[in-house]
């Protein structure tokens, strides 16, 4: 008997067009205004909208919340109420959107090749930032050691964040070990390696995210986009998971796409 090889269809996440429909307008509009300079081809588009978000987000939120006439609309890596604004201005878009594309849009149900793109930008988006901060962190540029100022100071001055920068400071070791951990985001860039690099950075990224809820460090929304986007890769073989892990049975995961 001859044997066909035919390649396992892609699975689609979600399988709710309505749900797939607002995943890929607000993944793509986060990671293309929100995407912290892990594409540095659209530098120039930052530079070009900055502007005109900043005005036309403090014209929309002028009736409730009070805007300082310096307010940057970046600050480093850290999260500012103009970026929380962009965030719930592209969450509102992302549901318009998601209705007209429904409206005009009724026959299709799945839609395998606009998902094959949205896992490629959420790969190369979660591997390139997890990349950048793994480097920073080998090279102790992110936690230096602390000083004899930092080291002479009483416990209580120490701010939930400067605390966490002094522990991780301290040890050069760990500074490296957490780095390399997080440059295996590597793995996201290969098609083959995706469900292991997407076990491993929400891992890593969970311990990211609890750091910076936990000791109020202002790098919450690209810490938690980084683990549902590793959710979001990793969701076709949830059900899976649970088979092999919980019910102990054998399993073949999905193929990436």
């Amino acid at each position: 008997m001859e044997q066909t090889n035919q390649k396992q269809p892609i699975e689609v996440f979600p399988k709710n067009p309505i749900l797939f429909r607002f995943c890929f307008i607000l993944i793509t509009l986060f990671i293309i205004l929100i995407n912290n300079n892990s594409f540095f081809f659209l530098l120039f588009l930052e530079r070009i909208l900055t502007p005109v978000l900043t005005d036309l987000l403090k014209f929309l939120a002028s009736g409730f919340v009070k805007f300082d006439g310096n307010m940057p609309f970046r600050s480093g890596s850290g999260d500012t109420t103009l970026q929380w604004l962009l965030l719930l201005l592209i969450s509102i878009v992302s549901i318009i959107g998601c209705i007209i594309w429904t409206l005009i849009d009724r026959k299709n149900k799945v839609y395998p090749r606009l998902y094959y793109w949205l896992t490629v930008l959420i790969r190369y988006y979660i591997a390139i930032t997890m990349l950048m901060y793994g480097f920073v962190k080998v090279y102790s540029q992110q936690f230096p050691a602390p000083d004899l100022i930092r080291l002479t100071e009483p416990l209580y001055k120490f701010s939930p964040m400067g605390l966490a920068w002094t522990f991780y400071g301290a040890s050069p070791a760990y500074n490296i070990f957490i780095g390399i951990a997080e440059m295996l985001g590597v793995l996201l860039l290969f098609r083959k390696t995706t469900t292991l690099g997407a076990l491993i950075m929400l891992g890593v990224s969970i311990n990211v995210m609890a750091t910076n809820y936990f000791y109020d460090v202002p790098v919450k929304m690209v810490s938690t986009a980084l683990v549902l986007f590793s959710l979001f890769l990793l969701a076709p073989n949830i059900k899976r998971f649970y088979m092999l892990l919980i019910k102990q049975k054998p399993v073949q995961l999905s193929r990436p796409p």
